[in-house]
């Protein structure tokens, strides 16, 4: 990549992140700090969902994004995973936000393990469970 595309990049990353203009290129710490407060952020919008709609949790759920459907899917047997789904897909808010955390990890990740970044096969999930939000990769 050139100066001039890397600049742009950097500055689009800036502004995603509320990083000021004077300030030189984007700080991982950053996106780190910003991926942890929309995780939690995240956590508590489900939490409150879940709780207004009677979705038990436990058991926990775990959440991937099903790119044949593009949308939010239930891994696992949770007793109410059809209700979930249609929960979940049917807010834009709740799917762009599970896309934003998805792309906020995968560039922490890619940054601080490059060897994982050609694992394609490998799935960005987020499990919620009684005791909070998390996030995590499976085969």
């Amino acid at each position: 990549m050139d100066a001039v595309k890397d600049s742009r990049l950097d500055q689009g990353l800036a502004r995603i992140f509320g990083i000021a203009p004077d300030k030189a290129g984007v700080n991982l710490d950053a996106i780190r700090a910003k991926a942890a407060a929309n995780l939690a952020a995240y956590g508590k919008v489900l939490a409150d969902l879940f709780e207004r709609q009677a979705v038990p949790v436990p058991p926990p759920v775990q959440l991937q994004w099903w790119g044949e459907g593009s949308r939010i899917k239930v891994v696992g047997s949770h007793p109410d995973r059809e209700r979930i789904e249609v929960l979940l897909n049917g807010d834009g808010e709740l799917v762009e936000e599970f896309k934003e955390l998805e792309l906020l990890h995968e560039i922490v990740r890619n940054t601080e393990q490059p060897d994982q970044a050609g694992k394609l096969d490998q799935h960005f999930n987020i499990g919620l469970t009684s005791t909070g939000i998390l996030v995590f990769y499976t085969d």
